[in-house]
């Protein structure tokens, strides 16, 4: 039968109480005083003889280390896995005494030592259990800089905007989705995401079955929990609706991983989730998948178009300025997003929009004043038909060249 574990909380629970700490608040600085030293001996109590890997079954860098144990067939006696939330969960102190960064997932080995970051994870059970089932880590430098390459690509460019997939806008604490890595928008994280699937394309084997040749390595182990999400997720997008999420590479190659064992197991587990996901609607409030610009075109759309001629004043990928038709003033231009998302009045605004928002203001009123040579300007934005507002797709009226009264209409 299975040897009888205890709970790392358990655990922590009956070292607080040798030390007559009782309450919540005082294990949690119990274990802050107990340090390093003493929570590796508070962690080896169990029974694993290697350590515990602390990870969830949604975690796509988490799943990289269990494909990992999976292909090398570790027993539980020797690695055991369990959940974040047995050590209090990732914020709290006995978890963040581990792994200061507060992410999954963590291994802890039997003699008390942390080793965070999945890539230093998997790396570490590559070596560790080397004479156990595929090599995974080629011995060839040519093949072992193919892996790594790919296990690259993913750790700095896929996964950076891996986040726009799936975290709600405004989400996030202090670190507030958007921005999603270095890109301000869903929109571009998304397009950048795309064109690196095409570098992972090229990267592929051409003929497989496994991403670096006829044996799976620690790229197809890395690669495959995220493909997962790729597959699952982007297709909720209207930029991905009706396309193929991958090459013809790629293709085969996931093909492969759902029907061999270590692939189509991890499969389960993250699938699973992501359908726990989708019954909560995680995806209902993300704009581009969930959210979309359903309401009525404007004339605007005919301007873009170029259906209805215009004067231009400024124009860049995000925006478009042009002369209002019944000026005001000696310089009344309006300022538009090219991309409406649902924008159509101010009040309309979500996080989703912070960098439109911020490009029109940091941006494009700057360079029409500029040009303009405005030493003065109003900037009026009309939010609702009692406001006056008579299209609805959010404009920006920059009115200037003579002296303005107050109040407007004055």
């Amino acid at each position: 039968g299975e040897m009888p574990t205890m709970t790392a909380m358990q655990r922590l629970a009956g070292v607080a109480a040798l030390l007559g700490v009782t309450s919540a608040s005082s294990r949690a600085g119990a274990s802050r005083s107990l340090g390093r030293a003493r929570m590796a001996s508070l962690m080896s109590g169990a029974a694993p003889s290697v350590g515990t890997l602390f990870d969830i079954p949604v975690s796509n860098n988490g799943a990289r280390c269990r494909m990992v144990l999976y292909y090398k067939a570790v027993s539980e006696q020797e690695v055991a896995i369990s959940s974040p939330m047995d050590l209090g969960g990732l914020r709290s102190d006995v978890y963040l005494d581990l792994n200061p960064q507060g992410k999954m997932p963590l291994l802890t080995l039997a003699g008390g030592e942390p080793i965070p970051e999945s890539d230093t994870i998997a790396r570490f059970l590559c070596a560790r259990f080397a004479g156990q089932g595929p090599d995974l880590m080629p011995r060839d430098p040519v093949n072992a800089a193919k892996v790594d390459r790919i296990c690259r690509l993913h750790d700095i460019y896929l996964g950076a905007v891996q986040p726009a997939m799936y975290k709600a806008a405004g989400s996030g604490g202090v670190a507030t989705f958007p921005p999603f890595g270095s890109f301000a928008s869903r929109r571009d994280a998304l397009a950048e995401l795309a064109r690196q699937l095409e570098v992972l394309e090229s990267y592929a084997d051409a003929t497989g079955p496994y991403l670096c040749g006829p044996e799976p390595t620690l790229a197809d182990c890395t690669v495959w929990p995220t493909a997962l999400f790729w597959q699952h997720m982007l297709p909720k997008f209207e930029e991905f609706e009706g396309k193929a999420i991958f090459g013809p590479r790629l293709e085969r190659w996931a093909s492969h991983m759902r029907g061999e064992e270590v692939g189509s197991r991890v499969a389960g587990e993250i699938e699973g989730a992501l359908a726990g996901w989708d019954a909560k609607d995680r995806w209902a409030t993300i704009l581009g998948a969930g959210t979309r610009d359903k309401y009525d075109a404007t004339i605007f759309d005919k301007i873009l178009a170029k259906e209805i001629p215009s004067e231009a004043v400024y124009e860049d990928e995000l925006v478009y300025a042009f002369r209002d038709i019944s000026p005001v003033a000696p310089t009344h231009v309006l300022l538009i997003p090219k991309k409406r998302d649902g924008l159509t009045q101010l009040q309309k605004a979500t996080p989703e929009h912070k960098a439109i928002l911020g490009h029109m203001l940091a941006v494009g009123v700057p360079a029409v004043v500029s040009q303009e040579k405005l030493g003065s300007y109003r900037l009026v934005v009309n939010d609702g038909e009692e406001a006056c507002q008579s299209v609805f797709h959010l404009h920006m009226h920059i009115i200037g060249g003579k002296a303005l009264t107050w109040p407007p209409g004055a």
